[in-house]
């Protein structure tokens, strides 16, 4: 994000907060446990845009990113259970099992989530594979000969779902090479040039390079197609049931949040996911759109705990 849109989104949040009746007394605060810039930050920002307009008071993104976005949770953790904090929630049980953290969803109250991207399996241009069959055919016959890059650290939103389809294909996923790096950009590159042969990305992150005709991808892991992406195969097609993985952002607040105030964070996210201007916002960006409400996404929460465990159990982590 450039400064000159990070500048806007801080004026707007400033200058919104007027036209709305208050629904909390006091100012509020989103903590973000990302960089300034990166999609965290950005969804954040341009949802905050919307929900401040509707709760009626002036928001302050606080950006903690540091130890990977374990500095920000934790503070989120401990926050004071007020009404006042809430904070980006995003995958984070891989934390536990390479004992970074131990967050669960008990340390949270989850309000709604808002976005979601899906992981995808992409291959340079002149990838001997031409579909998802034949690749995991090929990794099942010999996982050790294949190097999968996983855009960032291994173990996160991108190569766990994709690890979580191998193994339920029957695929030994501890012998396959999983190469850590430092982003999707860094990653895809790696890719083009012969590198690895396999790296995990959101379909919005190697676009330039797919329309460039450098890589391509062999199937997304989402239960339907992808907007903007709706030629790219489907993964659940090939292993024969829908499959849904990726990453998803969330506003959550401190465990003991009364159910009050979660309701009042929660009517002001579903009419601010519901605005035309943060829809066409996070399109433009070509960031997904998710909605889950409070339940929903304490649900989500706790199925993800489980599959991030088996399969990073399944992985080597944490033995």
């Amino acid at each position: 994000m450039s400064k000159f849109l990070a500048a806007g989104l801080s004026l707007a949040l400033s200058v919104g907060a007027a036209a709305a009746q208050p629904v909390f007394d006091r100012p509020l605060t989103i903590i973000v446990p990302a960089g300034a810039g990166g999609g965290g930050d950005t969804t954040t920002r341009l949802f905050a845009r919307e929900l401040e307009e509707r709760l009626g008071q002036p928001i302050t993104i606080i950006n903690q990113g540091q130890g990977g976005g374990v500095v920000g949770l934790t503070t989120l953790k401990n926050a004071e259970p007020d009404g006042l904090t809430a904070g980006l929630l995003f995958p984070y049980a891989g934390y536990k099992m390479t004992g970074q953290a131990d967050f669960t969803a008990a340390d949270f109250s989850p309000i709604a989530a808002f976005n979601g991207d899906s992981a995808a399996l992409f291959v340079a241009e002149g990838s001997e594979f031409r579909d998802l069959k034949s690749a995991l055919d090929a990794i099942k016959a010999d996982p050790s000969a294949y190097r999968i890059h996983c855009s960032g650290g291994c173990g996160s939103v991108w190569d766990v779902p994709v690890a979580g389809m191998m193994l339920d294909y029957g695929i030994d996923v501890s012998k396959v090479i999983w190469v850590p790096g430092q982003g999707a950009s860094g990653g895809l590159t790696e890719l083009a040039s012969g590198g690895v042969e396999f790296q995990t990305a959101s379909l919005p992150e190697a676009k330039a390079l797919t329309d460039a005709g450098a890589v391509r991808p062999l199937a997304v892991l989402s239960p339907e197609p992808v907007k903007g992406f709706e030629d790219v195969p489907l993964a659940g097609e090939t292993v024969g049931k829908p499959l849904d993985g990726g990453t998803w952002r969330a506003l959550g607040g401190p465990a003991g949040m009364s159910a009050e105030d979660v309701a009042k964070w929660e009517a002001a996210a579903k009419e601010s996911f519901e605005s035309e201007r943060f829809q066409k916002a996070m399109s433009d960006a070509n960031f997904g759109l998710r909605w889950l409400n409070a339940a929903d996404l304490a649900a989500l929460m706790a199925q993800h705990e489980a599959d991030t465990a088996r399969i990073m159990e399944a992985l080597g982590y944490g033995q």
